[in-house]
């Protein structure tokens, strides 16, 4: 088939990966997709540069004209879209959902062409009740969404929860909104990766280590770990607590950590590269997710899986679309110190868990939670969508 793939996004970050990784997938399985958006091809050699300088001139726009843009890049991106279409001829749009983003609708609803919505999260009320580009015309944005929303053909979104709002909070008709949990990769994220080097460079030495990775902010609960570590290590001395990223609250989490006399038992490594993120995974002996918005198809659970590591999260809907208790991980009362420092308790006291926990994780990423399997299931919708289309025009 031929994809046309639309975003609006610094495609950096978790974000930049899942582009990366499905528009690789989707290219994997012998489709053509021509991407379409203002930082490029995330999977061109200068995608990194063209992101940094878009994410560079957000920082410089005050939040209510940032919003402003962000309407007024419809234009611009219509016009783009329109152009792709018409060089490249599609069978299908392929859009991920972001706030007040109609330019692959208005150019599908132009053309004709099947419109795949991807929506990895309710962005208006995310924008609306998180610090983070909070918006300034709320009532607008929902509005704009719901209009989204009614044009695309099929959605996918990534979680079970996420489902649940689209179609109850937003309006969406339940039978055109398939749940698509995020993925990983198998090959690259592999058990035989070594993460001794990383050990070194840290003085880790033999210590059993629990580590997170992902980005520092309020609602990711790793002030949450830091607690359940504080009082882990007083039964269990030969432990360290590696956390792999960075973000608004690292200072703070830093703090946290010295105040409970922690130095030397905490490791903070600041932001890596994606790549760099294998070794640093491989070098865990425990990975967990503190705690995760409701919505949220933690990208983090499913690397971690796939390198077959033992995983403690919260026991969450949204988590249990990936995790089965007991199975591929273990889950905690979400919020709780108590639960959270028991449950890692228990791996760290059975190798033999650890072990099948890993093993059995690493199994479902490779049957079913990897970016062809998704990829595979964007070309099914995409088939079906691109049929009923030459229906409808042999009917008229």
């Amino acid at each position: 088939m031929r994809i046309l793939y639309h975003h609006r996004t610094m495609a950096d970050g978790a974000e930049g990966i899942h582009i990366r990784e499905i528009v690789s997938a989707l290219r994997g399985l012998g489709h053509e997709v021509r991407v379409v958006a203002l930082s490029g091809d995330p999977t061109a050699p200068a995608a990194a540069k063209q992101a940094s300088k878009v994410a560079s001139l957000r920082r410089l726009i005050p939040a209510p004209a940032y919003e402003l843009a962000e309407l007024g890049y419809n234009l611009v991106g219509y016009r783009r879209i329109m152009a792709g279409i018409c060089e490249f001829l599609p069978d299908v749009i392929y859009d991920r959902y972001n706030s007040y983003s109609t330019a692959a609708v208005r150019a599908a609803g132009r053309t004709g062409l099947p419109l795949i919505l991807e929506v990895n999260s309710p962005v208006a009320y995310e924008r609306s009740v998180y610090e983070n580009l909070q918006l300034k015309f709320p009532a607008l944005a929902q509005r704009y969404e719901r209009r989204i929303m009614a044009a695309a053909d099929r959605i996918f979104a990534v979680s079970t929860p996420l489902k649940q709002h689209l179609v109850e909070r937003v309006g969406v008709d339940d039978a055109k909104v398939r749940v698509l949990a995020n993925g990983a990769d198998p090959e690259r994220f592999a058990p035989g990766k070594s993460g001794d080097d990383v050990r070194r460079r840290h003085g880790i030495g033999t210590q059993t280590v629990i580590g997170f990775v992902g980005i520092l902010r309020p609602w990711h609960g790793v002030d949450l770990l830091i607690d359940a570590f504080a009082r882990l290590r007083a039964s269990h001395p030969a432990v360290h607590l590696l956390i792999v990223g960075d973000g608004p609250i690292e200072q703070e989490l830093a703090a946290r950590a010295r105040g409970l006399g922690l130095e030397g038992a905490v490791t903070f490594t600041g932001r890596l590269a994606h790549a760099d993120v294998v070794a640093h995974v491989a070098a865990m002996d425990v990975t967990v997710s503190p705690h995760a918005t409701f919505y949220a198809s933690p990208m983090k659970l499913l690397e971690y899986m796939a390198m077959g590591k033992a995983v403690v999260a919260p026991a969450m809907d949204n988590i249990r679309d990936i995790i089965e208790e007991g199975s591929t991980g273990l889950l905690f009362e979400p919020g709780s110190v108590d639960a959270l420092q028991g449950a890692i308790e228990a791996v760290i006291r059975d190798a033999g868990l650890r072990r099948a926990l890993g093993e059995r994780a690493r199994a479902r990423v490779v049957e079913r939670f990897n970016w062809r399997y998704n990829a595979q299931a964007v070309v099914d919708a995409a088939t079906e969508c691109a049929r009923a289309l030459s229906r409808r025009i042999r009917e008229r």
